[in-house]
């Protein structure tokens, strides 16, 4: 590899020693459910072929997914188990594809405690307390004071098990609500004996741990510990504690403290959305390292290797945790190593990956090789057809990647000329306040399209063998008033003023906030329980904030929008979606204008999960070439 990167980021390109380890750069993939796994918690070809991406990748440390130490530690129905001697053969199949990529792997050990479900588990939710989580809402039985210990050695059993499958150590989950968690916190810990109470009896639980791994493995097996710093609800662990928990679990043997942030019940604080600042947690993660003797890893939606690189300089890290964006490019160190940071597939922070975890498995619009890698290594077909892609979006730049791997010459037709730009429906996303990554990612999509051979022109097709051209969807409410504009046309216009914008869904959101941010006064209406009701909670809550900052007034399950009395204030009304935005119905769609018979249509569409589902499908449709 070249060393151009290094010499503009040399802290992130400087190596540190983690107990015996000796890593090769601070760029971390940290622990993220992929759902790779099989239903029985098995190890996959999926689970290795994604995670041996990223130690090729130049990650100079892994750390896999939760194992589940108990029977019932399934936080997610695919989520990989390690409480039998059983799981060691896929266990070790997936250090072996790490490690042999020379990155060093860690296994996250994990129970969910009461953040999981019983009806995916099989078993009964445990906690310390009998207090349901907020947000799964199911009673969990509160552990004996007897059961404990042997609570504490299903981690130390698994920890066992991580080591004789060839993992280079163990990271315990401390954070996020789970059961370690739980018992550190007195959000979720009311007990009233030597586990409870003061925060030394809290963290009894988790030193317990420790101390048996240390005890069991010996002082030079790698041991981490993941916490989250602050917790963001009543009696949660703050950043006072979080340095005592640090203090602790260094004094027992822990060799680095992985600082996150929140629970189930703010989880939005952790898995941050499009909008949100770049390393917004590493003055969090700063304080607790000023505190503690031992490494710190920081999280908090890292993207560019200069956010990483200012935090290590500013010592509030001395690992970087690039968990989305490693999924968007496995490839991100070894392309920043060469200087071609420009290549990087930037994650955008659509959460499609972690909001939708469940569906069975994560995917990506930006990288749908996620799970898949070995069926991306394509063999050139012998029968190449000339095919011409019309319209640039991220259905139309990966249709055009994928068919021009296979072979074919390929032509990206951009209709600039019509009005069209780079990305489809997402350039008009990008024009949101905060969004303007999703352009960064729209021009490195273009860029992996080209690096593959795909030609670009401004110019409709004159001919070609294949026609693929892409149609908007666009669903209007129709029962809205005449002269009454799209929340798109808002996105694509100058429009300012009064407004009165009426939608549930995020496009309506984001035309209100950029009106409000034109300076008008907006009052945004909608029918359902919330805004931006077709997207990830986070954007309700990003957009929520935005408006609210700027005045806006914010009205929701309206059950007589059109009839509002904002509307004889207003000086123009704005529609997002309708009642029913059927994907089937004709009328939802823009077509282009081709001058040639088109092969087939690639969809795009303006919210995340929509705009993912025609990511894929233009993937099924270029391969079927």
């Amino acid at each position: 590899m070249g060393t151009a990167g290094a010499e503009r980021y040399p802290h992130l390109f400087s190596p540190l020693r983690l107990g015996p380890l000796e890593l090769q750069n601070r760029f971390v993939v940290p622990a993220l459910t992929t759902n790779f796994g099989d239903l029985d918690g098995q190890v996959t070809d999926e689970v290795c072929g994604y995670l041996g991406r990223r130690g090729a990748g130049g990650f100079g440390l892994v750390v896999c997914e939760n194992f589940g130490v108990q029977a019932g530690a399934k936080a997610m129905p695919r989520m990989l188990m390690a409480h039998e001697d059983r799981y060691i053969p896929g266990m070790a199949k997936l250090a072996a594809a790490v490690k042999q990529t020379g990155a060093p792997v860690l296994a996250q050990l994990n129970h969910p405690g009461r953040q999981t479900k019983s009806k995916f588990t099989g078993h009964e939710l445990v906690a310390p307390s009998a207090i349901p989580c907020p947000i799964n809402r199911e009673m969990p039985r509160a552990l004996s004071r007897d059961e404990i210990p042997e609570w504490e050695e299903y981690y130390v059993r698994a920890a066992e098990r991580a080591a004789e499958a060839g993992f280079d150590g163990v990271e315990v989950h401390g954070a996020h609500g789970y059961l370690v968690a739980g018992f550190l916190s007195s959000y979720a810990n009311t007990r009233e004996d030597d586990y409870g109470g003061s925060l030394e009896n809290r963290c009894r639980f988790l030193l317990n741990i420790v101390d048996g791994i240390r005890n069991r493995m010996g002082p030079e097996f790698p041991l981490s510990v993941r916490i989250s710093a602050r917790e963001f609800v009543p009696d949660g662990i703050d950043v006072a504690e979080a340095i005592e928990i640090g203090r602790a679990v260094a004094a027992h043997g822990a060799n680095a403290l992985s600082v996150s942030v929140g629970v189930y019940q703010t989880f939005n604080k952790l898995s941050m959305v499009t909008g949100e600042p770049e390393g917004q947690w590493l003055d969090l993660a700063g304080e607790v390292r000023a505190g503690i003797p031992i490494p710190v890893m920081g999280v908090g939606r890292l993207v560019r290797a200069q956010v990483a690189e200012q935090g290590l300089a500013a010592g509030q890290i001395d690992l970087a945790c690039f968990g989305r964006a490693s999924m968007a490019d496995p490839e991100l160190p070894a392309k920043i190593r060469r200087r071609r940071e420009a290549e990087v597939l930037t994650c955008m922070g659509c959460n499609i990956c972690l909001g939708r975890s469940s569906r069975p498995e994560s995917i990506c619009p930006v990288n749908p090789t996620i799970g898949r890698e070995a069926e991306f290594d394509f063999v050139a077909t012998a029968s190449a057809q000339t095919v011409a892609v019309v319209g640039t979006s991220f259905s139309a730049l990966t249709a055009a990647w994928v068919a021009a791997k296979c072979g074919h010459r390929v032509t990206l037709h951009g209709n600039s000329a019509q009005g069209g730009s780079l990305g489809g429906l997402m350039a008009l996303r990008a024009k949101v306040p905060g969004n303007a990554v999703i352009g960064e990612t729209a021009a490195a999509l273009l860029g992996r399209a080209q690096a593959a051979g795909v030609q670009f022109s401004e110019q409709l097709p004159e001919a070609a063998d294949v026609v693929w051209a892409v149609r908007e969807f666009r669903p209007l409410d129709a029962a809205g008033p005449e002269g009454a504009i799209s929340a798109a046309a808002v996105l694509e216009g100058d429009q300012a003023g009064e407004a009165l914008v009426i939608g549930d869904d995020l496009c309506a959101a984001e035309a209100a906030v950029v009106l409000a941010q034109r300076g008008g006064q907006v009052t945004l209406l909608s029918p359902a329980r919330d805004i931006a009701n077709d997207a990830h909670p986070g954007f309700r809550e990003i957009c929520r904030r935005r408006l609210e900052a700027a005045g806006a007034n914010i009205e929701v399950k309206v059950a007589e929008p059109f009839a509002h009395a904002a509307r004889d204030q207003a000086d123009f009304v704005v529609l997002g979606r309708g009642a029913v935005a059927d994907w089937d119905d004709a009328g939802n769609w823009r077509l282009p204008e081709v001058g040639l018979p088109v092969s087939a249509y690639l969809d795009d569409a303006y919210e995340p999960g929509l705009l993912t589902r025609t990511v894929y499908e233009a993937v099924a449709l270029a391969r079927a070439l």
